[in-house]
């Protein structure tokens, strides 16, 4: 039978000091309950033909979650789902004390895999595809929608907007990206540091 003294087994395995952070691994961006008023931190995604601000939603839908738009003043949410659908439930808004962060990336629908240098902002989820936030400028007026996104590029669907009650689709778009402040996600990832003795 083999001993060990508790000291020297101690020693071996006994982490001695954890320095641990409270920050950890996060986004600096939250989707926030919508019931009708705009939060001071909505981000802007698009513009109507007024020039009003359209604020990037997401709505649940029929098992789906979809990327939205949001006008200030309206208590609905519109996704395109065939034609354009209001949603008056079960709404967020995309929130952010960052807006700077977000930057718009032109694409195409079968060239969103070239972007790997780019953190993409999902916006939602079907079956059998990604959804994220893209916009197009479209009969006067910029609006958000979802990207949707197979996982080949050939299956791409491109972006899907809506506009006067309808569903349009659009192949040239921008799609919406988050730019982490320099060294902020390695710092939070590496933020322990361990003494073994």
């Amino acid at each position: 039978m083999v001993t060990y003294r508790l000291p020297h087994f101690v020693a071996l395995i006994l982490i001695l000091q954890v320095y641990d952070s409270t920050s950890f691994i996060y986004e600096e961006y939250y989707w926030q309950d919508y019931e009708g008023k705009i939060p001071d931190e909505a981000l802007v995604g698009g513009k109507d033909a007024t020039g009003m601000p359209i604020y990037i939603g997401q709505a649940y839908y029929f098992s789906k979650l979809l990327p939205a738009k949001i006008y200030k003043g309206d208590n609905n949410a519109y996704v395109a789902w065939g034609s354009e659908i209001k949603v008056s439930e079960h709404i967020k808004i995309l929130c952010t004390p960052h807006p700077e962060r977000f930057k718009w990336v032109q694409t195409k629908k079968n060239e969103i895999h070239k972007l790997i240098n780019h953190k993409l902002v999902k916006g939602g989820w079907e079956p059998s595809y990604d959804l994220y936030i893209g916009r197009a400028f479209h009969k006067s007026q910029t609006l958000v929608g979802s990207v949707k996104v197979a996982g080949r590029p050939s299956l791409n669907l491109g972006l899907h907007i809506s506009s006067n009650g309808a569903q349009v689709v659009v192949n040239d778009f921008e799609i919406l990206t988050y730019v982490p402040e320099k060294n902020l996600t390695e710092t939070r990832h590496c933020n322990q540091k361990i003494i073994i003795v």
